[in-house]
């Protein structure tokens, strides 16, 4: 299956952590194991990674998954060995807790050449592609269909709470974010307001849709230059 593995999308199965861990019926043992390897794994595979920024955004990912799960205990019983371990490792985490500064909303709709071209560009800045959830044949098929559209490197996390932070209600869009995503201060960022950001929606391309913001957009217009030079972009 090539080499997408995690280190293609690392960020991707890592999201699904809460899901894993809230399960009732999964063994406190087994949840806790899984913890832990999943944990080692993401902190092996985000140091292959030649993109920092994406590094930052795949243990930021990581990190709130975490989070999730060491506070996914019933208030009416104590947490699971597994769910307060879970909690404690998110507080070890010592990456930034911001994330990336460009991020790319997709869905599996977009034809797979589309998608190459997305994720190439993303690549080259680092930048995270975002999907809303998985398909209807669950994690597996969805790890697969991707592994077929990402360029080499490339990333891609799995957050609807990204799309529900930003309003994203159709696909492609590119959210340049100035200083990156902050960490939600509600769970699971329930009626956080959306960052200083510029937002532009269609299937332009990243290079178009920086060019863009770089010279029509607000707060994310110094942002935009920054990332269109690493992209090799010229802006007026």
């Amino acid at each position: 299956m090539k080499r997408f593995l995690i280190m293609r999308s690392v960020a991707l199965s890592y999201a699904f952590l809460l899901a894993a861990l809230s399960a009732q019926a999964l063994a406190q043992e087994k949840a806790e194991e899984n913890v832990r390897d999943m944990v080692e794994k993401v902190l092996r595979k985000t140091k292959t990674s030649p993109h920092p920024d994406l590094n930052d955004w795949s243990r930021l990912v990581l990190e709130r998954a975490l989070e999730r799960a060491g506070k996914n205990a019933t208030e009416t019983s104590a947490p699971l060995p597994a769910e307060s371990r879970a909690g404690s490792l998110a507080g070890e985490f010592s990456a930034p807790r911001r994330g990336a500064e460009v991020i790319v909303f997709m869905s599996l709709s977009v034809p797979a050449a589309g998608w190459r071209e997305w994720s190439l560009e993303a690549t080259r800045i680092g930048a995270p592609l975002v999907l809303r959830g998985v398909t209807r044949g669950g994690l597996r098929a969805t790890l697969k269909r991707i592994g077929t559209h990402l360029a080499e490197g490339g990333g891609t996390a799995i957050d609807p709470h990204m799309f529900r932070l930003f309003g994203i209600d159709a696909v492609p869009a590119v959210a340049v974010v100035p200083g990156g995503v902050p960490p939600c201060s509600r769970r699971g960022c329930s009626g956080d307001m959306p960052p200083p950001h510029d937002l532009v929606k269609g299937n332009v391309g990243l290079d178009a849709a920086l060019r863009i913001v770089a010279a029509e957009g607000g707060p994310g217009r110094e942002t935009a230059r920054l990332h269109l030079e690493k992209l090799g972009g010229e802006h007026e």
